[in-house]
Parts: structure tokens; C-alpha cells; sequence
């Protein structure tokens, strides 16, 4: 007992000692709203952004700078493209427009993993965000995921759609085929742990306990598609369907979430480095520009 409590300590104090040489990175917290305006205009909807023909003219990356004339805040919204490729052409373009925005807080798409920099290439462990991470830690400043978080997208969508769809929906998300290149037995095995991890809570409890299940609702609702293993998914994420009415709603609240996150912070003088997914950051800027005065 008393080797493992020492054990226990080596390890904490290690583990604090790399924090502070800025060797191990935590994961960064979310943003806590201190307020929740309302948006006017709203978001623009995934619908309206694919059938605009907007996701497919827009430039990649999408970049914007939208400054206060009151508060003297401003972001630069950086639309990146999701890439886990270090030698990616947006990378550079990322850096000059940090350095040139000079800012003094930043946020990130997701959670991101705990990185160890002795071993992990940011980009590599959690790509347009983990570059951010970097950039932010060099600088020293403070930095914050943008996301609602899981409970709260529950807790939204379990108000218009059944469990069932809701539990596979969150099961699949993580998956959108980046598991080809394993087999069939080790892509079940990451499935059995994305069903035990995602489906506690509350209602969703039991609705899912199995592959089969993702299986056989997967075949219900898409009898003419692939299984979800092998099905190429398009370009906004989804097939037609349930799943992708999910997908729709969670989206709002995250790029909700997001815009009241930005919007504070500029109220308070704050010049805002954000990165995101491309999608999301022309959907967001009507909003921004208005809001943000």
C-alpha cells in the first residue's frame, strides 16, 4: 500500500511538472456563457448551406476578421479543413493569420486529446484544433473549447426525436468511415465501446446495447445503402433521413453555443482566434456581423 501511494505521488507530481514545461497539454475546458443572448439573425441551417450550392463555392479555408466599434474586441474565424495531415497546405495560412491577428484568447472545435509533446504531433493527434492548441501555448493565452457539450445536445434532441435514432446517431458520429482500414471484428470492438460510452445517459440508457442494433437500424432506414462500415459519406456528413435531421439539430446548438461564446468575449475586449470545421464558419458570419457591433 504504501509503495503504491508513492507510486501514486512520483506520478502526480511528474504528471504536474510536465504541465507546467508545457510538455503534457489537458485537454482544454469549455467555454462557460456567462449569458445567453439571442441570436438575431439566426444561424444559417445546414439546409440552407448545401442547398444554396454554398458548400460547394466557399473557399477553403474560410477566413474572417469582424471587429467591435464599441469594445475595440474582434475574432478571426478560421474555417479550416478537418485534417489530421501536419504537411496540410492551411496550415501555414493558419499560422500567418495568428500571427497577423495577434490574439489574445483562443477556442477550439471538440474536446481534443490529452497530448504529451515528446511523442505526439498535435496535428496529428487532433488536427485544426490541436494546431490552434500549439499556437495558443506558444503564446501563453488562454484557451477554450466552443462546444455546447454532449448534454446539452441530449437534451435538446431528445426532444423532437426518438432514443433509438439518438443513440446510434451519437454512436456513429465519431465513426463517418475512418475505420477502413481495420477489420470487421476490430471495427465492432471500437463500436461496443462507443455504444457503452455514449448511450449513459438518462434515456438513452439500454436503447442500445449492441452492433446488431446499430445494424439493424442502419438496414431499416437505409435498405438501399451500404452498412454504416463501408458507406462513403457525402460531403455534409449524412445520408437522407433521421440521421441526418439529428445531425441538423446538433449542429445549431453547437454553432449557437459557439456564436454566444464569441459574441461575449468581444463584449468584453477580447480578440478571438477561433477554429472550426469550414462548414461552419460562413454559416455563422451573417450572425457575427450583425451581433457583433
Amino acid at each position: 500500500m504504501k509503495r503504491t501511494l508513492q507510486l501514486l505521488v512520483l506520478l502526480t507530481v511528474t504528471a504536474l511538472l510536465l504541465i507546467q514545461c508545457n510538455v503534457l497539454w489537458l485537454p482544454p475546458k469549455k467555454y462557460q456563457l456567462k449569458s445567453q443572448v439571442t441570436l438575431q439573425p439566426p444561424v444559417m441551417t445546414l439546409g440552407e448551406y448545401t442547398s444554396t450550392g454554398l458548400i460547394n463555392t466557399h473557399p477553403r479555408p474560410y477566413i474572417y476578421i469582424i471587429e467591435s466599434k464599441k469594445t475595440k474586441g474582434s475574432v478571426m474565424v478560421f474555417g479550416a479543413e478537418h485534417t489530421f495531415d501536419p504537411g496540410h497546405k492551411q496550415f501555414p495560412v493558419m499560422k500567418e493569420s495568428w500571427d497577423t491577428f495577434n490574439p489574445t484568447i483562443a477556442m477550439v472545435e471538440g474536446n481534443l486529446d490529452l497530448i504529451l509533446t515528446w511523442f505526439f504531433n498535435p496535428v496529428k493527434a487532433s488536427g485544426e484544433g490541436g494546431y490552434t492548441q500549439k499556437m495558443a501555448r506558444s503564446k501563453g493565452i488562454k484557451l477554450y473549447s466552443w462546444e455546447a457539450g454532449l448534454d446539452a445536445e441530449m437534451d435538446y434532441v431528445l426532444e423532437k426525436f426518438d432514443p433509438a435514432h439518438i443513440a446510434v446517431f451519437y454512436c456513429l458520429r465519431p465513426y463517418q468511415n475512418k475505420w477502413g482500414q481495420f477489420s470487421k471484428s476490430e471495427q465492432d470492438k471500437k463500436m461496443e465501446n462507443l455504444i457503452s460510452e455514449r448511450t449513459n445517459y438518462k434515456t438513452l440508457k439500454g436503447v442500445i446495447n449492441s452492433v446488431e442494433q446499430v445494424d439493424s437500424l442502419w438496414k431499416a432506414d437505409f435498405p438501399d445503402l451500404p452498412g454504416w462500415r463501408t458507406y462513403k459519406h457525402p460531403e455534409n456528413g449524412w445520408p437522407e433521413g433521421r440521421l441526418k435531421q439529428i445531425a441538423a439539430e446538433t449542429n445549431m446548438v453547437r454553432d449557437v453555443n459557439m456564436c454566444r461564446a464569441i459574441i461575449e468575449l468581444v463584449s468584453k475586449g477580447e480578440r478571438v482566434f477561433i477554429s472550426m470545421g469550414s462548414s461552419h464558419a460562413p454559416r455563422i458570419e451573417r450572425t457575427l456581423k450583425e451581433m457583433i457591433q
